[in-house]
């Protein structure tokens, strides 16, 4: 079975607060997060079998259309993306990084998860459009030619999307920035 996660972002904090009520009584998902973001807009991440995902996707697509800023499902998604949203990745030391900036949340998901299954990289944190003005960011670590190219897969979603801020590739960085990043 595969474990699928959707996240969707909302430029209406109610809508958003009254999809998490409507996903959780219409199908067998399991609310990773769901809370307000700047500025003043609303996510919600959730997981379950692909078919739950995508059916609820679907009632929220159905009755929140006008107020979905992005959203995307992402089937058979890399385990530790949980972990580096939540800040509890392990990373032993820097070798090269890749950062990846977007406008939107699902871009940001969608981005590391296709980075990290690109090459052999490791993911360091997924930040959240909290307190970093509505920007969200993913940050990657590996060697500088497993970056480079988990960057480049990473980035095709926003930047279809026009959700692409920025991106770097930062090769052997300094301690100091190692210290500063974690």
């Amino acid at each position: 079975m595969e474990k699928s996660i959707g996240i969707v972002e909302f430029r209406s904090i109610a809508v958003g607060i009254d999809a998490v009520d409507k996903i959780v009584k219409a199908s067998e998902v399991v609310i990773f997060d769901a809370r307000t973001i700047c500025p003043g807009k609303y996510y919600i991440i959730f997981s379950g079998l692909v078919s739950a995902v995508k059916n609820s996707m679907s009632i929220i697509e159905e009755g929140c259309s006008t107020f979905i800023i992005d959203s995307v499902v992402i089937p058979n998604v890399y385990p530790r993306i949980f972990s580096a949203v939540s800040g509890t990745s392990e990373i032993k030391s820097f070798k090269s990084i890749g950062v990846i900036e977007t406008l939107t949340s699902p871009s940001i998901f969608w981005s590391a998860d296709a980075a990290v299954k690109a090459t052999e990289v490791d993911i360091v944190e997924i930040r959240v459009a909290r307190a970093i003005g509505g920007k969200n960011i993913c940050i990657i670590n590996g060697e500088l030619s497993d970056v480079s190219e988990s960057v480049r897969v990473g980035i095709q979603y926003p930047e279809e999307k026009g959700f692409l801020v920025n991106y770097e590739v930062i090769a052997a960085p300094h301690p100091d920035l190692y210290r500063a990043v974690m």
